[in-house]
């Protein structure tokens, strides 16, 4: 089952940093002393003469030292129209007249800050524009090397473009971008910075959204390359800055799975219940949610041995991203070992289960037909001079009160593998109750290969260490001997 980390990795918060906020011809003219070419008075004119008397000698340098100068009157008003544009589709129509009309312009560098920001947010709505707005970031770049929101667009669209199957230059783009923004997140949130209409929740928000974008990218391009350990931490890092991304917590169980590491699947099992079972902003659709928890309880119960335990591990996961440290689950393979040694110290320990369990080896395999008749049919079990007699936990009695069938658990106290049938009911002081250990012989008489469960026929001398209140007890057929 494949998802989209990448679904819902942008906030309000942080989206809200990269707002477009072009530079007003105001604005250029203050920094620029530049006033516009000839015609009518523009906007801000008499600000920027003000501000070119103000210079002196270096009114009309740019603050690089070099002379900034407008094509024509129709570039200025073009760009002015640009900037006072609020509709982004129709800025972005502005923009490309600006390329067509003007393919050099002194203002190339602004031109390109006003691409990225215009077709960064645009392309999240329009996914044909992605590869646009990676062009022209990565255009801005060549001047602006370190240009924040040109390596914030770069992050979150070339994973999406790239998806699955990313080119090398694709993954060095993303990397180097995530790189860029991590290096530069508390210069540029730092409080000095935080505009004073943005509470300070949001500030640090915004921050958080952008550290746990950055890593959500390296965590993708270490998946790409088959870095799982890389691609671990950095979608750990991801959620220990933004819990709140159900995609994230699906893709980091799918990583762990995909690491083939056994020490790694308990988290994966919790990443998955977290993703199945979340809720709040950033969760899974609804509409979808349900395939999720369907998955997360099927590979549970494959890694587990059973669904026990898994509403319980959805309940945790609910509230918190990852695990506790140290967290476990017994996996199936690790109950598996367990029982294994268990049943190896009571082979070595126990000749009547020794007995019991190569016999029942035996009648739940192929030729198991073939075994009963020619070999336990009939004879009376254990019957050796090693095992006396087999021990089981008694299940049930019918009737409870003397019976004529017990029902025992001799492998697994908890599953019945063994019938005692008697002719006469049995009485017996202190009565038999269930959950009682009893031990007993019979003469075999049936069986079932699955569920496994061996019938005998037995009377109250086949239970040595009860005393039966009759004084006398009727003959059965004499048992088969082996020869």
């Amino acid at each position: 089952m494949q998802f989209s980390f990448l679904r819902a990795t942008k906030s309000t918060a942080s989206a809200a940093v990269f707002a477009v906020a072009l530079a007003t011809p105001a604005a250029i003219q203050a920094a620029y002393g530049q006033t516009p070419p000839a015609g009518q008075p523009a906007q801000g004119q008499a600000a920027g003469q003000a501000q070119a008397a103000g210079q002196g000698q270096a009114a009309g340098q740019s603050q690089a030292g070099g002379q900034k100068n407008w094509k024509d009157r129709a570039e200025y008003d073009l760009y002015n129209s640009i900037a006072h544009e609020a509709d982004p589709k129709k800025r972005l129509d502005l923009l490309n007249t600006w390329t067509e009309k003007y393919p050099k312009t002194d203002f190339e560098e602004l031109r390109s800050q006003a691409m990225v920001a215009t077709l960064g947010p645009l392309s999240q709505q329009d996914p044909s524009l992605r590869q646009k707005a990676i062009d022209a970031s990565k255009k801005l770049l060549q001047t602006k090397p370190n240009d924040f929101t040109a390596l914030y667009w770069l992050a979150i669209d070339i994973p999406a473009v790239g998806g699955n199957s990313p080119t090398p230059e694709q993954l060095t783009d993303a990397q180097t971008a995530a790189k860029g923004l991590l290096s530069q997140a508390d210069t540029v949130f730092s409080a000095d910075k935080k505009p004073a209409q943005t509470s300070q929740a949001d500030w640090d928000k915004a921050k958080n959204d952008i550290v746990a974008l950055a890593h959500g990218t390296l965590g993708w391009v270490a998946n790409a390359k088959n870095d799982y350990p890389t691609a671990k931490t950095e979608y750990e890092a991801y959620l220990k800055a933004n819990p709140n991304n159900a995609n994230v917590s699906y893709q980091l169980g799918q990583v762990l799975v995909a690491a083939k590491k056994p020490e790694y699947l308990p988290e994966a099992m919790w990443c998955f219940a977290r993703a199945a079972s979340y809720e709040g902003p950033g969760a899974i659709p609804a509409a979808n949610r349900q395939a999720v928890v369907d998955y997360f309880k099927k590979v549970y119960a494959q890694y587990h041995g059973s669904a026990e335990g898994s509403d319980q591990l959805m309940a945790q996961a609910k509230t918190t991203p990852l695990p506790p440290e140290n967290f476990q689950i017994v996996s199936a393979a690790d109950q598996a070992n367990k029982q294994a040694e268990m049943i190896n110290a009571r082979l070595q320990s126990d000749p009547g289960f020794k007995l019991w369990y190569s016999i029942k080896q035996q009648l739940t395999g192929d030729n198991a037909d073939s075994f009963f008749t020619q070999n336990v049919k009939g004879f009376e079990v254990p019957g050796g001079q090693e095992a006396k007699s087999f021990t089981g936990t008694v299940i049930s009695l019918d009737p409870p009160d003397k019976p004529t069938k017990i029902v025992l658990a001799v492998e697994d106290p908890t599953k019945p593998d063994a019938t005692l049938e008697f002719d006469d009911p049995l009485d017996v002081t202190p009565p038999i109750k269930v959950g009682d250990k009893l031990n007993f012989t019979g003469v075999a008489d049936s069986f079932t290969k699955d569920p496994f469960m061996l019938t005998f026929k037995a009377g109250p001398e086949n239970l040595p260490d009860e005393k039966s209140n009759k004084a006398t007890t009727r003959k059965r057929p004499p048992a088969r001997t082996r020869r």
